[in-house]
C-alpha cells in the first residue's frame, strides 16, 4: 500500500476542489478551507494503535502518514489524531464483533445497549464531525473493517455509505467537490454523474433503488435535458409516496409549474396531512412562490382542517396564519379538542395570527391552570403582548404563586434520583416565574407606551441576557438599595470618563451633573429593532455596581438625585415612570420629544422651569399648561 498510495492524485483533486469553491460555500468548507494538516508521524499513529489495541485499517493509516493528520474532508473535515483520541470515550474492544452492520441494521439492539450503558460503539473510532450530534466513524475491527459509518451520538441512527473503504469514500468526496455537486448529506445518495444515475434508474429492480437514483440527481447544480425528461415522467409514478418534499424540489427544478401540479395531484389523492407538510416546506424553501401558494391553498386547508389528524393541526394553523385573511375565530376550535402537547404547539402558532391581540382569551385558561407546567410556560411566552387587564392580572398571579422558585436548589446529590427530580422541577418553576415577570413587564410597557397614530412609538430599552447578568440585574434588589439606570450610567461615564466606584461617589457625581441627554444613538445602542421599536443598550459596566447600588431598567429615580441638573433631554425613549421630575427643582430646560410622557400636571412642580419641549408626546391634562410661566412647545404650537 505505501508504494501504491495515490498521494499525488489526492493532492491534485484537493487543489481543484479549492479552486472550484474559492468562497468555501460547500457545507463545512469554511471550517477546513480545503487544507490538509501536516502528515502524522509513525510514533503518533502507533500511539493510537497501542491505545485502541488494534492496527488501523491500512488505507486510513497511510492517509495519516503520507497525506494529512486530519483537515479537509467531508462535512467539517477529518479529525487529527489528537482529536480522535479526545473524542474516543469508549473502549474499542477489537476482540468483540462490532454492533454496526451495513445489511443487518438492528437499531433496537443498538438503543438497548445505549440505554443500558453498554459499549454500543465498540469496533469504531471517530474520524470526523458532521455537525450537531452526528459523527463519522471508521470501523477498525470485524468483517467490515476499514468501512466508514455515519452515527448519531445517542444511537438513534446510523448509515453505511456504499463505498467499501476509506479511500474510496474520501476520493468520492474530492471528485464531487471538484464537480461542484451539493449533497444534502454526502454519500447518502448514489455516486455517479447524470448518465450513470439515469442508467441506474432504468436497470434497478426495486422501487427503493429507482427512487434513490432520482433523489440522487438533486446534487447536480444543473440538469441536462435527458435528466429533466426522465424526472418529468417519473414524478407521476411517485405522486402517491408518503413524503414528497424531496420530489417537490426535483419537480421544481424540471419545470417551475410542475411542483404545483404535483401538489394538486396529491391533494386529489386525499393525502391532506402530507400536502400540508409539503406546503410548509415549499413556503420556507421557495419564498418567491409564497404569496401564490397562500392564496391558492389557504381556503382549501381551512376547509379540510376539521378532518386533519391532530398531529397536523399546528402545521396547518401556521400555514393559515401567514395568509393574512384567516382569523383566529376560524381555527380556535382546535384548542378545545387538542391534547396537551398539541395545545402547546397551537398556542405557539396562534400568536402569529394578525388578530392575536384581540384573542387573549384563548391563552387565559392555560395561564390560570397550575397542573401542566409546560403548558403554563408556553402560554406565558406566547400570549400576545397587549394592554389587557385580564392578562396583567394573570401574570401577577403567576408571579405570586411561583415567587418561592426565585430560590433555586443549587446543592444536590447527583446520585439521588429524588433530589435530582426536585431540582429539575424547581428549575422549571423558576423559568415560569421569570417568564411571568417578563410578561408583566411587557404588558405594563404596552399600557404606558401604546401605539399612537401619526407619532413614532418611543423605543423600549433592553439589555442582552449576558450583559444583564454581568451587571447583576438577575439578582433581587438589596434591602434599601439605590437604583441606577444603565442608560444614565452610560451618560455619567461619558461625562466623567469613568463610573463611580462607591455609593458615596455615585451620589457625589450625580449631584454634579448640570446637563443630561438620554437618547438612542451609536454611543448608547448596540442593536436596533425598528420594526418592534426596541433597542439593546450597550452595557454601562461589566461588573456589579458598588453596594447598595444596583442596576435596573425600570427605575429612573437616579435622575431625581441630580440636584444640580439644569437641562434634561430624553428623546425617543419609553420611560417607565416620570415621577422623578418632581425632584428636579433646579431644572430650567426640559425636552421630552417623542417619549411616552403624558401627564402635564407633573411640570407644575418645577419652579425653575423656563422651557418644555413636549412635541410628539401623547399628552393628557393639557389644561394644566394654561397660564404657566414657562414656555411650552407642542405639536400644534
Amino acid at each position: 500500500m505505501p508504494d501504491t498510495f495515490p498521494l499525488e492524485q489526492l493532492r491534485e483533486l484537493l487543489d481543484r476542489a479549492r479552486q472550484q469553491d474559492p468562497e468555501c460555500k460547500r457545507f463545512g468548507a469554511k471550517h477546513h478551507q480545503y487544507q490538509w494538516n501536516p502528515p502524522a508521524s509513525p510514533e503518533q499513529v502507533e500511539a493510537l494503535e497501542e491505545q485502541i489495541g488494534v492496527t488501523l485499517p491500512e488505507q486510513y493509516r497511510q492517509f495519516l502518514l503520507q497525506a494529512a493528520d486530519g483537515g479537509a474532508g467531508p462535512f467539517y473535515g477529518l479529525y487529527s489524531l489528537e482529536q480522535v483520541k479526545s473524542w474516543l470515550t469508549w473502549p474499542v474492544e477489537p476482540e468483540l464483533p462490532p454492533l454496526f452492520h451495513p445489511e443487518d441494521r438492528d437499531i433496537d439492539l443498538l438503543v438497548w445497549y445505549y440505554e443500558e450503558g453498554e459499549n454500543w460503539r465498540r469496533g469504531c473510532i471517530p474520524i470526523g464531525s458532521q455537525g450537531d450530534t452526528y459523527f463519522t466513524y471508521l470501523l477498525v475491527s470485524g468483517p467490515h473493517r476499514g468501512q466508514v459509518v455515519y452515527v448519531e451520538y445517542e444511537a438513534s441512527w446510523y448509515f453505511f455509505p456504499r463505498e467499501p473503504d476509506f479511500l474510496s469514500w474520501y476520493t468520492r468526496w474530492l471528485r464531487e467537490a471538484v464537480a461542484g455537486y451539493q449533497s444534502r448529506w454526502f454519500a447518502t445518495e448514489l455516486d455517479g454523474d447524470q448518465q450513470a444515475l439515469r442508467l441506474h434508474y432504468r436497470q434497478a429492480d426495486t422501487d427503493q433503488e429507482r427512487w434513490l437514483a432520482l433523489a440522487s440527481m438533486e446534487k447536480f447544480p444543473e440538469m441536462d435535458r435527458e435528466s429533466k425528461e426522465l424526472l418529468e415522467q417519473a414524478v407521476w409514478q411517485w405522486a402517491g409516496m408518503e413524503d414528497a418534499r424531496q420530489l417537490l424540489d426535483l419537480s421544481r427544478r424540471v419545470c417551475p409549474t410542475l411542483f404545483h401540479r404535483l401538489l394538486e395531484e396529491r391533494w386529489k389523492k386525499g393525502l391532506y396531512p402530507a400536502v400540508v407538510q409539503e406546503l410548509s416546506y415549499a413556503l420556507l424553501h421557495f419564498p418567491e412562490e409564497k404569496q401564490a401558494l397562500l392564496r391558492h391553498w389557504s381556503p382549501r386547508v381551512l376547509q379540510q382542517l376539521p378532518r386533519l389528524p391532530q398531529e397536523s393541526w399546528w402545521r396547518a394553523a401556521r400555514l393559515l396564519s401567514q395568509s393574512g385573511d384567516i382569523r383566529l375565530d376560524q381555527v380556535d376550535f382546535l384548542l378545545n379538542q387538542a391534547q396537551q402537547q398539541t395545545q402547546r404547539m397551537l398556542l405557539q402558532v396562534f400568536c402569529r395570527f394578525p388578530d392575536a391581540q384581540q384573542r387573549v382569551d384563548l391563552w387565559l385558561p392555560a395561564l390560570n391552570q397550575r397542573e401542566d407546567l409546560k403548558l403554563l410556560e408556553t402560554a406565558l411566552r406566547t400570549v400576545p403582548r397587549c394592554a389587557h387587564p385580564d392578562l396583567e392580572r394573570a401574570a401577577r398571579q403567576v408571579q405570586r404563586d411561583f415567587a418561592f422558585a426565585v430560590e433555586k436548589i443549587l446543592h444536590i446529590d447527583l446520585k439521588d434520583p429524588q433530589l435530582m427530580k426536585q431540582a429539575a422541577l424547581r428549575s422549571q418553576q423558576h423559568q415560569i416565574y421569570a417568564a411571568a415577570c417578563a410578561l408583566w413587564r411587557d404588558v405594563f410597557l404596552e399600557v404606558i407606551n401604546p401605539e399612537t397614530p401619526a407619532i413614532p412609538r418611543p423605543y423600549r430599552l433592553e439589555l442582552t441576557s449576558h450583559d444583564s447578568r454581568d451587571m447583576g440585574m438577575h439578582l433581587p434588589p438589596p434591602p434599601n438599595g439605590i437604583p441606577l439606570h444603565p442608560l444614565v450610567a452610560l451618560a455619567v461615564r461619558e461625562h466623567f470618563g469613568r463610573l463611580p466606584s462607591t455609593a458615596y461617589d455615585w451620589n457625589k457625581q450625580l449631584s454634579r451633573m448640570k446637563k443630561l441627554v438620554l437618547k438612542p444613538d451609536h454611543k448608547t445602542v448596540q442593536a436596533w429593532d425598528d420594526l418592534n421599536r426596541r433597542v439593546t443598550l450597550r452595557p454601562a459596566d461589566e461588573h456589579f455596581p458598588p453596594p447598595p447600588c444596583y442596576f435596573t431598567l425600570s427605575d429612573w429615580s437616579c435622575i431625581g438625585r441630580m440636584t444640580g441638573l439644569r437641562a434634561l433631554t430624553i428623546s425617543e425613549l419609553c420611560v417607565e415612570d416620570f415621577s422623578f421630575l418632581s425632584q428636579c427643582k433646579n431644572l430650567q430646560t426640559l425636552s421630552l420629544v417623542n417619549t411616552n410622557f403624558s401627564d402635564c400636571r407633573l411640570l407644575l412642580g418645577l419652579p425653575a422651569l423656563q422651557t418644555a419641549d413636549l412635541r410628539r408626546c401623547p399628552l393628557t391634562h393639557r389644561e394644566a399648561l394654561e397660564g404657566t410661566p414657562f414656555q411650552v412647545m407642542l405639536e400644534d404650537s
